[in-house]
């Protein structure tokens, strides 16, 4: 089966109030911490979905120079500041032109998700393929990384505005699926606000 990942990278950084995929953590801008991961997965490639013209200054260079850099690829969405679901479908369109069976949705300001967070969705969707969607789980509610499978992509077409994934989930539109609890609430955080960047900087002493 041929799984891709969706890297949803074109938001606004509007509460942050400033381009928070480049904001440093550990020695790593934010937006390329979970990118790496799914670059260390089983996803067979992922298409990271920017607005028009991004630069892609938030990625070093190890990301253009290690022997991964084929394993992904630029999908600039002209119209990725009218919501979320524009991104996403600009991703699922290149996921359906490579016929691929499944897709996960990445989220670029989720730097905690692990290579082992991805494989574990992978592995489940590839053992139990009739599910619509494989979830991670976080206090009984889907959570991005999402595996949807080809057959949930005339749903995810249904999404509109600032809709995302879990919204399919959360309102019964899709077919029957199955979330995991990883038990990691680190997994989930996302870097929304400037109070939530300094409280990483705080846990991890920088």
């Amino acid at each position: 089966m041929k799984t891709v990942a969706l890297y949803l990278a074109a938001g606004t950084s509007r509460r942050m109030g400033t381009d928070k995929r480049s904001l440093v953590l550990n020695g790593a801008s934010l937006g390329s911490m979970a990118l790496q991961n799914a670059l260390l997965s089983k996803v067979d490639h992922i298409f990271v979905v920017t607005k028009k013209g991004d630069p892609l200054h938030w990625l070093s260079a190890f990301f253009f120079s290690t022997p991964l850099s084929t394993k992904w690829s630029q999908v600039e969405c002209e119209q990725a500041d009218q919501g979320q679901s524009y991104s996403l479908l600009c991703g699922l369109k290149r996921a359906i032109e490579v016929e691929a069976d499944a897709v996960v949705i990445l989220l670029a300001d989720q730097p905690f998700v692990t290579t082992d967070c991805i494989n574990t969705l992978i592995d489940s969707y590839q053992r139990e393929p009739h599910y619509s969607f494989i979830a991670a789980e976080n206090q009984h509610l889907p959570m991005p990384p999402i595996l949807f499978s080809n057959q949930s992509y005339p749903v995810l077409h249904q999404l509109k505005g600032d809709q995302g994934a879990r919204y399919v989930i959360r309102e019964g539109l899709i077919g029957k699926g199955k979330m995991i609890d990883f038990q990691e609430p680190l997994l989930f955080y996302d870097v929304d606000t400037t109070e939530d960047y300094t409280l990483l900087l705080n846990k991890n002493g920088e």
